[in-house]
């Protein structure tokens, strides 16, 4: 067998040829991608740790923004009390007033000269009918009105002074409130940010992980709210309350003024950020001092949402209306007792009892 034999001149130039070839030829992909895949889900895995990060402190935030509120609701409904409290034993001490006035006059006609001395010391009527000389001078009948209108007045007094109290508390709390809701929007924001990002960059992943969020948050509601376990189904398909950039937490339970506790889910969103109806149904208009303006859709799937603290009802809406599902029903607002926290309460009645809302807008949110 003869071999070609090149010229010895030619040997280089097809060295260099053949190392070119192999420095362009392409490299086995296993060879190729298993550092780049490496390198992703490193990158994937710190993305949403990041994630989960920002989602843990504004469920903390939300966490500390409802005890906070729940302490306002419950001082409010003391001070309200307080304030009745108040009034009423006013009343009894000007009833009482009258009367020792009188008592006064009497004895004054009688010839009370220590009574006399005493009025001209006394700095105030209610010194002067207190005072041991108009006890001397009234006669045993009367005693116990006096004695009745010192007692009023020193409760009245105590009532006062924790009325002071209960207010300043209220006060120092409104400041750590306004301190939180700060937080949270600086929060939700950078959330939102993270959110959106993994979304785009790894959509499978951040599918899963909202899915785990939708199961997670199904099972704890269930568990919590009893007779709410069965809404999730009858509630597929319903659109999300809040169009717009929003956060929530499971507050059902959560106490509130006057021994109640938290009959819904409360959506946080910017002032005036459209609410739409979950179904279609009617529509029937409300506002009270509590709920402020509110509206409530009658769906055609026998569930009542309930919306409030809204800041105004779209114009044109009338109570007995029929409203599409994603129409615009109202506003987020803070008003009722919801003051200077923009935000939606939703409640769900099933049956006339309410339910929790948090498994429907977890998954449909």
């Amino acid at each position: 067998m003869r071999y070609l034999r090149l010229p010895r001149a030619l040997l280089p130039l097809l060295l260099l040829t053949l190392l070119t070839l192999l420095a362009v030829a392409p490299v086995p992909a296993s060879a190729q991608s298993k550092s780049d895949v490496n390198k992703a889900k490193a990158a994937e895995e710190e993305a949403f740790a990041e994630l989960r990060a920002a989602d843990d402190e504004l469920h903390a935030g939300l966490e500390e923004m409802e005890r906070i509120e729940g302490l306002i609701h419950s001082l409010n409904w003391r001070i309200d009390k307080l304030g009745e409290a108040i009034v009423q034993y006013g009343d009894d001490v000007t009833s009482l007033q009258e009367r020792s006035k009188l008592l006064v006059i009497e004895a004054y006609i009688s010839g009370g000269r220590n009574l006399v001395t005493s009025a001209f010391t006394a700095g105030t009527i209610q010194e002067l009918i207190t005072s041991q000389a108009l006890y001397d001078a009234a006669a045993t009948r009367d005693l116990n009105q006096l004695d009745q209108l010192a007692a009023v007045s020193r409760q009245m007094d105590r009532l006062s002074d924790d009325l002071t109290v209960k207010e300043a508390e209220v006060a120092q709390l409104r400041a750590e409130h306004q301190v939180v809701v700060q937080r949270l929007e600086e929060g939700q924001l950078r959330a939102a940010e993270l959110h959106a990002a993994a979304k785009a960059k790894w959509a499978k992943a951040y599918n899963a992980y909202r899915a785990e969020l939708r199961r997670q948050a199904a099972i704890a509601a269930a568990r919590a709210s009893g007779g709410a376990a069965g809404v999730p189904n009858q509630t597929k398909g319903v659109a999300c309350p809040v169009a717009g950039s929003h956060y929530f937490i499971d507050s059902w339970g959560y106490p509130r003024s006057g021994g109640r506790t938290h009959k819904g889910t409360d959506l946080m969103a910017r002032y005036n950020t459209p609410l739409v109806a979950m179904n279609s149904g009617s529509v029937r208009l409300n506002s009270h001092s509590l709920g402020g303006i509110q509206v409530y859709v009658y769906g055609d799937d026998g569930i009542t949402y309930y919306y409030a603290h809204m800041s105004k009802w779209p114009s044109g809406l009338k109570s007995g209306q029929r409203v599409h599902k994603g129409q615009i029903v109202g506003y987020v607002g803070d008003s009722g007792n919801a003051r200077g926290t923009p935000h939606l309460h939703l409640g769900m009645i099933v049956g006339g009892i309410y339910v929790n809302p948090y498994p429907t807008v977890r998954a449909a949110c």
